[in-house]
């Protein structure tokens, strides 16, 4: 997803507006379904995270981690492309930390490689 967004930006593409804030929405789906958040639809997301009486209309809880929240808001009120860019990629790389970290140069070969 992170990928796929610097592929859009870097092509400046005309849909780079729209493929960014599908990955906002998908990185907190996935962020919410592993803090065992109920899903919230897409249209809800702000609403959720910054009104309380959202929150007591639906009876849901607080969004539990507020460090993401903040960083998410921020997210989605960036209007500067290269800024909207280190923005996802600093949650992508939060919550990846957040769920127990991933290292793309830490993959090994457990079989021998025969030539």
């Amino acid at each position: 997803m992170l990928d796929n967004t610097k592929d859009c930006y870097e092509q400046k593409r005309g849909d780079f507006i729209f493929v960014y804030h599908h990955a906002l929405a998908t990185l907190f789906m996935k962020y919410g379904q592993f803090l065992n958040v109920n899903t919230i639809p897409t249209y809800q997301i702000y609403a959720y995270l910054v009104d309380p009486i959202y929150l007591q209309k639906y009876m849901k809880s607080a969004f539990p981690d507020e460090h993401f929240k903040q960083m998410f808001l921020h997210a989605m009120k960036e209007s500067n492309t290269e800024q909207m860019l280190g923005s996802l990629e600093a949650l992508v790389s939060y919550v990846l930390k957040q769920m127990g970290g991933f290292c793309i140069d830490g993959w090994h070969v457990k079989s021998p490689i025969e030539g």
